[in-house]
């Protein structure tokens, strides 16, 4: 798992979330999968579940698996695809019946890069009524407790920071920005010998970017871990246009 470096904890917790981050919603022995959670304003997290398998009978029947007043635990891994697999543009994870995307397979090693574990655990106050032919419930959650795993360490994050955190807008898109930056196989050797990593190093790879820089990982390319190196901006960057500017002040 990669380290995150220099990204407020509530920020990267609310950012990840609102990509569409998939992940599973738990309550005792029963699992969902999870297809989206989002943050509102307000700090109520409203969760995409797919309500299909059991609890879910042969007439397409609600069985309301998580209903009203139930304490739950939603767990979501931010992952990224970093473009190596050289998929050309982004899909959803599922279709509208709740089941997965026809050629929506995930990334593999090679490409996918996790950072950490997000998990919130909190109560149901509302959710959706049962629709024919399709799985997928909305639920409202209320968080009690939001944490963020990774191998910079375990971090709580308070409820009330969570809601007040702004989303990333460079770091929302990070996914696009990736498999865009990929594209460029020369700009990561560029990038690698500004920060002090020239060539022939073996294959370095941009597999972060955010409003404040990016996350370089270099090293020998058979290495079971590879170190990260973090290129800060010149400044917060707000639109595209600024990361742009950025990225060719740091590959010249």
């Amino acid at each position: 798992m990669d380290a995150v470096i220099e990204w407020p904890v509530a920020e990267r917790v609310r950012t990840v979330l609102a990509r569409g981050a998939s992940g599973t919603v738990e309550a005792g022995l029963l699992r969902r999968p999870l297809r989206s959670a989002r943050v509102r304003d307000d700090g109520v997290v409203v969760l995409v579940v797919d309500a299909g398998g059991p609890g879910h009978d042969a007439r397409g029947a609600d069985t309301e698996a998580f209903p009203v007043g139930l304490s739950v635990s939603v767990e979501v891994v931010d992952t990224v695809c970093t473009g190596r697999c050289r998929r050309t543009g982004v899909r959803p994870s599922f279709d509208l019946g709740g089941g997965a995307a026809r050629g929506g397979a995930a990334c593999g090693d090679g490409c996918a890069v996790a950072r950490g574990v997000v998990s919130i655990a909190g109560i149901i106050t509302a959710g959706s009524p049962a629709r024919r032919r399709s799985a997928l419930r909305l639920h409202q959650l209320r968080p009690l407790e939001v944490g963020y795993l990774s191998a910079a360490g375990a971090h709580a994050v308070p409820a009330a920071e969570l809601s007040a955190s702004a989303v990333d807008p460079i770091g929302v898109d990070e996914q696009e920005w990736l498999r865009r930056l990929g594209a460029d196989p020369g700009l990561a050797h560029r990038l690698a010998a500004g920060a002090g990593h020239p060539a022939p190093e073996p294959e370095p790879r941009i597999v972060g970017l955010d409003c404040r820089g990016l996350d370089l990982e270099v090293g020998p390319s058979d290495a079971v871990f590879r170190d990260l190196v973090r290129i800060g901006f010149a400044q917060v960057c707000r639109a595209a246009e600024d990361v742009r500017r950025e990225l060719a002040a740091l590959s010249v």
